[in-house]
């Protein structure tokens, strides 16, 4: 039996340390340091080397003290994201470009779920700081409860995705206001004279930002701005998407949607709607066709968010994209200052991200 194959009963009694992990490689403290923590040392370490090592490390167990590298200034090159729902299909693209801007810095991401339990946020938090993370990244809806200014106190880098509310929080921003100018702007440069806006929630400062680009677009041309086609589900009573515990799967009311086509199309005469979201979009378009009408020709279609089943709908589905890509790569870009330099000046605390309309069938 190698000398890597086991470890000595001592040590298996306690905990096992760096030391350990190196006599039973047969290689210095620093080479080991090297292979499983990224620290100082030789760098010129042999494959054979590094697999003894890691072998050594799994045979004993071994687990670095995170808390010790981080007193001495060492860094983990891991961020914490923490999101309601990483399967949340408004955030699971920035959960993906996250990760890939990560692995450009040679760091990873742990995932914290905020929805596991009451204190999801909390307990993600706690996780992240026994990891030892560099920063945080917190896309959490703010709709979804969560002690945003404790997550800054306890993290000195933390980045948001919106607008968290606490004071001189660093976050990314989608311009969604200009957002719905585009959309409005397209659709009337089709000739569309009708248009219609269906959002979730007048109230959510969001949502009141399209609703402000969408009026300003609409009187810029000339149009009404007939408040009567704009369709606010929250007034409207409409119930939305609801989480089945039993079936372990969201089920969407339809029916909101038939609302929708109620109000703006067959009470308004709206020849174009701008949706909530893509999937609002995808189920008007079929909601639409229901009533004998087609998409486009009698009624245009945009969706919002550009997910990857705008390609698939029927006809494929006009959106608009939040550059998820951008918002993750100003985020790092964000953090790593952060970490090097400390707190970013005032004006470089805020960072927009200009969407683009990405042209298709439904409009």
């Amino acid at each position: 039996m190698t000398r890597s194959a086991q470890a000595t009963p001592s040590v298996a009694q306690r905990r096992a340390t760096l030391a350990d992990v190196a006599h039973l490689a047969g290689v210095s403290r620093s080479v080991a340091g090297h292979v499983l923590n990224g620290g100082s040392g030789n760098s010129r370490v042999s494959p054979a080397t590094a697999n003894r090592v890691r072998e050594a490390a799994r045979n004993l167990d071994y687990r670095p003290n995170i808390a010790a590298r981080t007193l001495r200034g060492m860094r983990s090159h891991s961020y914490g994201v923490l999101v309601a729902s990483a399967g949340d299909p408004l955030r699971s693209f920035l959960v993906q470009y996250l990760d890939a801007e990560a692995i450009q810095h040679s760091c990873q991401v742990l995932i914290g779920n905020t929805l596991c339990d009451a204190k999801g946020f909390e307990r993600c938090a706690e996780q992240f700081a026994r990891r030892g993370v560099d920063g945080v990244f917190c896309a959490v809806h703010h709709w979804f409860e969560g002690d945003r200014a404790g997550l800054m106190t306890r993290f000195p880098a933390v980045v948001f995705y919106e607008d968290p509310g606490v004071a001189g929080a660093p976050h990314v921003l989608v311009d969604r206001e200009q957002g719905e100018r585009l959309a409005v702007r397209h659709l009337v440069g089709r000739g569309r004279k009708r248009i219609g806006l269906a959002v979730g929630s007048s109230a959510r400062p969001s949502h009141r930002a399209r609703r402000e680009g969408y009026l300003k677009e609409i009187r810029d041309h000339g149009l009404p701005a007939d408040e009567r086609l704009i369709f606010d589900g929250e007034r409207c009573g409409a119930i939305f998407a609801a989480y089945n515990e039993g079936a372990k799967a969201w089920v969407f009311p339809f029916e909101v949607m038939d609302l929708v086509v109620d109000r703006l199309v067959v009470d308004r005469k709206a020849d174009a709607i701008v949706a909530h979201n893509d999937f609002w979009a995808s189920a008007l378009i079929k909601r639409i066709g229901a009533r004998g009408l087609r998409v486009p020709e009698d009624v245009a279609v945009v969706g919002y968010l550009n997910h990857y089943l705008a390609d698939w709908t029927d006809p494929a589905l006009t959106t608009l994209d939040l550059r998820h890509d951008e918002a993750a790569r100003c985020m790092v870009s964000m953090l790593e200052r952060i970490i090097a330099e400390g707190a970013l000046p005032e004006e470089e605390r805020v960072v927009w991200i200009q969407p683009r309309l990405v042209v298709r069938e439904s409009a």
